[in-house]
Formats: C-alpha cells, structure tokens, sequence
C-alpha cells in the first residue's frame, strides 16, 4: 500500500520533534519562524492524512521494536480511527494556521506556543493511533497539559480562571481514569486492548462495573459530557480563537474516540452486568438539552459556541448508546460535520468580535452586510450545526433517528428532533443580527476578517458532506466504522491474529 504502517508513528513522532526543533529554528533564524511552523504544520497534516487512508481499508498494526502484544508497545489503526485522524489532520492544520498564518499575531510574538501546539497534535495522534490503555492514559495527559497552558495563554482574567478549573478538573478525569485502568490490570495483569478484550470475563462482575464507572466518568469528563461539563464553557470560550477551534473541534473529539474504544472493547454489557450503552443514551440525552438550554441564554458569541458544544456532545453519546452499526455511523457522521463546522464558527466568531470590538452578538449588526461572503460562510455553518436538510449536519443526525427509530426508541428521535428546534432559537437571532441595517452612517469601524480564505473554505465543508451522504462508498465506510466499533472479535482477531482461538 502507498502508505505504509509506520505512517501511524511518524504522526505520533514528528510533531513532538517539531515541537522542539522549532524552538531552536527560532533561535538561529528568528525572521523565518513562521515559514518553519507552517512547513511543520503541512507535513504533519500529510502524514495524519495518509495514516488516516491505509487505516479506511482495515485494521493496521505496527509493534513498534517487534515485542509482542504482551510485552511492547502497539500502535492500531482501523475504520473507526480513521475518521479521527481525518479530524485531526484538517482541524490541527486549520488551527495552527489560524494562530501562526500571515497576518496573525502568532507569527510575530506568539512563536513560543508552537510547540504547544505540536505536542497537542502529537498527542491527539497517540490517543488515536494506539492499542493500549496505559498509553492512552499518557497520550491524555500530555495532551492535557499543553491544552491547560494554552488555554490560559491570553492571559486575561478570564482565560487564566478558565485554564486553572481545565486543569483541576482535568485532574480529576485523569485519576477516574488511572483509577479504572488499575483495577483492569488488577483483575487481568495486561493492558493491551485486544488481549483485555479477550480477559475481561476473567475479571470479577463487581470489578469490572466499578472499572467501567470510572472510564465513563473520567473520559467522560474529558469529552465535557454533561454533568462533567463544567470546565468546558469557560475554557473554550476563554481561550485565543486558533486554541478555541482546537479545542472544540478536534480535543474533544479525541476523548469521544477514547470512550467508543474503550466501551465497546471492555465493557459489555454481559459482563459488567448493567448496560454502559443505555446509560451512555441517558446521558447523552441530558447533555443534549442541557447543552442547548443554557446556550439559549448566553450573550457572548464563542460562550454561546461552547454550549453548543456540549449539546453536539450528546448527539454522539446518543449514537453510541443505541448500539447499531448505523447509530454510530451517524455519530461519525456528525462527528466529522461538528469538527469542521465548529472549527470555522469559533474563526468566524472570533474575527466578528474583533471587527464589532465586543464579544456580544448582539454588537455584530450589520457585519453580515459588510463582509457578505463571511456573512454567508457563517450563515452557511450555522444552517448545518442546527441540522438543517441537505447540508451535513442533517444527514448525521438523521442516521441517528433512523437507528433509534430501527430500535424502537421513540423517544430518542424526538429528542434529537427538539435538538435542532431548540438549536434554531439561539443561532437565528445571531445571524439576524449580523443582517440588521445599521441604525447610524459609520458605526462600523475598519479592520478586516482574519484568516477569511481559511474560513470560506471550511464553510464548504457542510456542503461536502451533504454530498458524501449520497455517495455509497461514504456510508458503507461509515458502517464499516460501525461494525468495527460494535464488533470487538473484529479488533481483536486483527490485532492478534492466531494468538487468540
């Protein structure tokens, strides 16, 4: 294949390299920091982007050293991590640039967060790319606490605070998780993925129950999943605009991957001795309404943009917990649709708010006017994360209500249906807003849309995957991802091959 399986560890590899080479780039020639950042930016983009394609045709697995299962260290692609290293590569790509391209204030004084930025990225790559649960643990917390400085690293009140309950809470999750993982290897001696797949009937009921409890709070807490949700609002609407996109679009993305892995591997229901899937739907549906509820009454843009977040977040949970192929195929769907979309509204939000000196909405009259091609772009990405028909936010949510409608689940779909009712209310006053007459002559100040090649571009994304929906090979890869999420003998015969009967 044109790309090999070491593609998924050059993701992991170079970004962490750059991240300290840079660094000193910067020290032997300051004038061309940014050209070497965006150069870095690319290539690991390319490299993300090819690990992602040798993952969409099957399981890749790469022993890194060529120890065993039992003893080294793997690194596992497959359909279902594919769709996340499609996230990363584009989402990373489009936040670093939005942060370090021409005209922004990255690449004059900002150069010293570039390697927070990579090691982020390299980071999120390890969570995806790896076949074992103390490495993920790793790869979380050095993700964690680049996303903790960066979050604060506009040194407002706002961000500071913001950043310091990311990082309390964060810990939190962090040893919810620890706490789970040790009691897994307490109970099977191993942390492989694909060999505790295969052990966990080894391990007592009531072990293996308090395990599950504390993976699904502690990932769940890193993905903002209500009622661990409380950091998320305040971090993601604090931080600079490029670690906002990061952050919603791709960061919490991560910690969903993690949670699907992780559940469907570990967890199954006969086993653990309740459902994890059916607490997951409950929760999703309360993240849902929560999230949508208290956006409602926001009044700031990118705060307004976090609660959203929250909600989208129970779209996903909500497709894991129906526990169909197409349930999590939708939630995939709607996966790739939130990255890009979100991505490029936090953009467009942050730029509003710099040209209309305020981060009220309610102060962006008559910018849709002024700047009529971001105007439309916004108005674009807004239609989509509401989930209105054809554009792609609708076709994920509507894979969702099929799935629950297939299983009997009424209930569900109607809940997803108030979802984008509720959604209408607060994003259709921001966008009439944007279009109100200025009631006086000159009351918008100059200045320009920053980063508005990258904004437009990303606001065709909804338009794309509208397309792909009627495009079969699209949702049958996306089932593909489904069967594999759902089906752990799939994983685990991949991994290990003969190794297991």
């Amino acid at each position: 294949m044109f790309f090999p399986d070491e593609w998924m560890l050059y993701s992991i590899l170079f970004p962490m390299t750059a991240a300290f080479v840079l660094q000193l780039l910067h020290h032997f020639a300051p004038a061309r920091t940014r050209r070497w950042i965006l150069l870095s930016c690319a290539v690991t983009a390319a490299i993300t982007f090819g690990a992602a394609v040798s993952a969409c045709f099957g399981a890749r697995v790469l022993r890194v050293g060529g120890w065993s299962a039992e003893l080294g260290i793997l690194l596992v692609t497959d359909p279902l991590s594919a769709v996340f290293l499609f996230i990363s590569a584009f989402g990373g790509a489009a936040a670093v640039w939005t942060t370090f391209g021409p005209g922004s204030a990255g690449g004059k004084d900002g150069w010293r967060l570039c390697g927070l930025f990579f090691i982020l990225w390299s980071s999120l790559n390890g969570i995806l790319a790896t076949g074992d649960l103390f490495n993920l643990f790793v790869f979380f917390e050095i993700l964690a606490v680049s996303a903790y400085v960066l979050t604060g690293a506009s040194m407002t009140r706002e961000a500071l605070e913001a950043g310091l309950k990311y990082l309390v809470l964060g810990t939190v999750g962090a040893l919810l998780i620890l706490l789970g993982m040790t009691m897994l290897y307490m109970g099977a001696g191993i942390l492989n993925f694909a060999l505790l797949s295969a052990a966990v009937g080894s391990i007592p009921r009531g072990g293996l129950a308090a395990a599950s409890a504390f993976m699904v709070a502690g990932l769940g807490l890193k993905m903002g999943m209500v009622p661990f949700h409380f950091w998320l609002p305040d971090a993601h609407s604090s931080a600079s605009t490029g670690v906002s996109m990061l952050l919603s679009g791709v960061v919490v993305k991560a910690s969903f991957y993690a949670l699907l892995r992780v559940t469907t591997l570990l967890f199954p229901s006969v086993q653990v001795g309740f459902s994890v899937q059916e607490i997951l739907l409950a929760l999703g549906i309360l993240s849902l309404f929560t999230g949508h509820l208290s956006a409602q009454r926001q009044t700031g843009i990118k705060r307004m943009l976090a609660w959203s977040t929250v909600a989208h977040m129970g779209y996903l949970l909500v497709g894991i917990g129906l526990g169909s192929p197409m349930g999590v195929a939708g939630a995939l769907l709607h996966s790739l649709n939130h990255a890009a979309a979100k991505t490029a509204l936090f953009l467009g939000a942050g730029s509003f708010s710099t040209l209309a000196g305020s981060k009220e909405w309610r102060s962006f009259s008559g910018l849709g006017r002024r700047f009529p091609l971001q105007g439309a772009a916004f108005l674009l990405l807004a239609a989509s994360i509401i989930g209105l028909p054809p554009l792609g936010g609708f076709w994920g949510k509507w894979m969702i209500v099929l799935a629950a409608m297939e299983e009997g689940r009424w209930m569900t779909a109607v809940s997803i249906e108030l979802g984008t009712v509720l959604s209408c209310i607060y994003y259709v006053p921001v966008l009439l807003e944007m279009y109100t007459p200025l009631r006086g002559a000159g009351a918008l100040g100059g200045g320009s849309f920053h980063s508005g090649r990258i904004f437009v571009a990303l606001a065709t994304t909804p338009l794309l995957f509208a397309l792909f929906y009627f495009v079969p090979a699209m949702k049958d890869f996306l089932l593909a991802a489904g069967e594999w999420a759902l089906t752990p003998a799939l994983y685990t015969k991949a991994v290990l091959g003969s190794m297991i009967p």
